[in-house]
């Protein structure tokens, strides 16, 4: 079984807008989706891990899905990020994303249990994917393995596609660990292997890797999409994840677009998550404003 390594390009792993009452800020994340396509991304991940997604319920997902639609961005714009343990969720949730015609979907394996074997994650993928009409999904394994505990390995990878087909067309790969994201390239040169860690993204390009759904595109799309569709390395890129990642990373991310747009807006988070608090927000701000300094000059 082989499939295609088509060009991936570029998706925005899209931060959610929220009210200080906790509803989505729909106008600003549509305008801020917009914003992120025009400024050079391919297409916008809705419900990832940078969007909060295992923080939005159902009838949001199913809103957010139909207005998307509405405002005109299409099903080829979009991959639809699952958050779900539950084979019938997560076979829910993707025919919510079908129905506005997107059939790429972020699918991270079963994160409650800890320390499953493959075979039984192997078994959850299949089962969700039986309950699918053959064809009518393009799967992206999400490894993700600091925030689920569930490492999906180099081999299991291939299991999966042994047993899954054509369903799958790449992996997000956000292990930060350069040694997997090699091994990797190597061994699934055919599908689309995608980097979450935009420090390694230039580097993985330039093995064959097809490019990336990344936070950092909320900041600066124009300058990631060199990276991941040109395999250029962009130091200011790396130098802002090196500051983001001084503090808790999605509060320091939505804090970044909150100072870049003046929308305070963004600063609101979702529980569990709370905001990085003022005096690190000001600390935040000022490093934003060298850096950017620092690239002008």
């Amino acid at each position: 079984m082989a499939t295609s390594n088509t060009r991936f390009g570029l998706s925005v792993a899209l931060a959610t807008a929220f009210e200080p009452s906790g509803e989505i800020a729909d106008t600003q994340l549509l305008a801020h989706a917009r914003a992120c396509l025009d400024g050079g991304c391919d297409s916008v991940t809705l419900f990832g891990t940078t969007g909060e997604g295992p923080s939005l319920g159902w009838e949001e997902r199913v809103r957010l899905l139909t207005q998307f639609k509405a405002a005109g961005i299409t099903g080829d714009q979009l991959v639809c990020g699952i958050s779900a343990t539950a084979v019938k969720d997560a076979v829910a949730q993707i025919r919510a994303a079908q129905v506005v015609g997107c059939r790429r979907v972020l699918l991270p394996p079963p994160y409650y249990f800890k320390q499953p074997s493959d075979e039984g994650v192997e078994a959850w993928y299949r089962e969700v994917l039986s309950q699918l009409d053959q064809g009518s999904v393009n799967v992206i394994l999400y490894n993700i393995p600091a925030l689920t505990e569930v490492a999906l390995s180099v081999g299991l990878i291939g299991r999966l596609r042994d047993t899954l087909g054509d369903a799958v067309i790449g992996v997000k790969d956000s292990s930060g660990d350069w040694s997997y994201t090699e091994a990797l390239l190597n061994a699934h040169k055919d599908i689309s292997i995608l980097v979450g860690e935009e420090r390694h993204l230039a580097a993985a390009v330039r093995l064959g890797g097809a490019g990336a759904i990344c936070g950092m595109a909320n900041l600066d799309p124009a300058a990631v999409r060199r990276m991941a569709c040109d395999g250029k390395e962009e130091p200011y890129i790396n130098d802002l994840v090196d500051l983001l990642e001084k503090f808790p990373l999605i509060p320091a991310i939505k804090s970044a677009i909150a100072h870049q747009s003046g929308d305070p807006v963004w600063f609101n988070l979702r529980a569990p998550l709370i905001g990085i608090g003022q005096d690190d927000g000001k600390r935040l701000e000022q490093a934003l404003d060298q850096l950017k300094i620092a690239r002008a000059g």
